[in-house]
Protein backbone atom coordinates (compact mmCIF):
# COMPACT_ATOMS: atom_id res chain seq x y z
CA UNK A 1 0.00 0.00 0.00
CA UNK A 2 2.83 2.58 0.03
CA UNK A 3 2.73 2.68 -3.49
CA UNK A 4 -0.81 3.57 -3.98
CA UNK A 5 -0.18 6.85 -5.29
CA UNK A 6 3.01 5.69 -7.96
CA UNK A 7 0.25 3.09 -8.97
CA UNK A 8 -2.68 5.82 -9.66
CA UNK A 9 -0.21 7.72 -11.49
CA UNK A 10 0.89 4.68 -13.99
CA UNK A 11 -2.72 4.48 -14.44
CA UNK A 12 -3.13 7.93 -15.65
CA UNK A 13 0.15 7.55 -17.92
CA UNK A 14 -1.29 4.53 -19.32
CA UNK A 15 -4.83 5.64 -20.22
CA UNK A 16 -3.65 9.09 -21.63
CA UNK A 17 -1.03 7.91 -23.55
CA UNK A 18 -3.67 4.96 -25.07
CA UNK A 19 -5.88 7.63 -25.41
CA UNK A 20 -3.77 10.37 -26.98
CA UNK A 21 -2.28 7.59 -29.43
CA UNK A 22 -5.63 6.20 -30.34
CA UNK A 23 -6.80 9.61 -31.32
CA UNK A 24 -3.74 10.84 -33.34
CA UNK A 25 -4.28 7.57 -35.19
CA UNK A 26 -8.00 8.15 -35.63
CA UNK A 27 -7.16 11.97 -36.68
CA UNK A 28 -4.91 10.25 -39.47
CA UNK A 29 -7.10 7.48 -41.31
CA UNK A 30 -10.98 8.73 -40.40
CA UNK A 31 -12.82 10.39 -43.27
CA UNK A 32 -16.55 11.60 -43.56
CA UNK A 33 -17.62 11.06 -46.79
CA UNK A 34 -18.48 14.07 -48.84
CA UNK A 35 -17.50 16.54 -46.65
CA UNK A 36 -14.80 18.07 -46.39
CA UNK A 37 -15.27 21.05 -43.77
CA UNK A 38 -16.98 17.76 -41.50
CA UNK A 39 -13.67 15.56 -41.99
CA UNK A 40 -11.26 19.24 -41.39
CA UNK A 41 -13.08 19.79 -38.23
CA UNK A 42 -13.27 15.99 -36.86
CA UNK A 43 -9.66 15.72 -37.33
CA UNK A 44 -8.81 18.92 -35.81
CA UNK A 45 -10.65 17.40 -33.07
CA UNK A 46 -9.14 14.42 -32.73
CA UNK A 47 -5.22 15.83 -33.21
CA UNK A 48 -6.16 18.45 -30.31
CA UNK A 49 -7.06 15.12 -28.25
CA UNK A 50 -4.29 13.41 -29.23
CA UNK A 51 -1.80 16.15 -28.25
CA UNK A 52 -3.48 16.68 -25.46
CA UNK A 53 -3.68 12.60 -24.34
CA UNK A 54 0.23 13.27 -24.80
CA UNK A 55 1.10 16.00 -22.77
CA UNK A 56 -1.14 14.65 -19.91
CA UNK A 57 1.17 11.15 -19.96
CA UNK A 58 4.41 13.29 -19.73
CA UNK A 59 3.19 15.49 -16.93
CA UNK A 60 1.88 12.24 -15.15
CA UNK A 61 5.78 10.58 -16.14
CA UNK A 62 7.41 13.35 -15.31
CA UNK A 63 5.09 13.25 -11.80
CA UNK A 64 6.05 9.52 -11.38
Amino acid sequence: MENIIAALIFAVITAAGTLGISSLGMAAFHTVEGDRDATQRERFEYLFFGVAGLVVMLLAWYAL
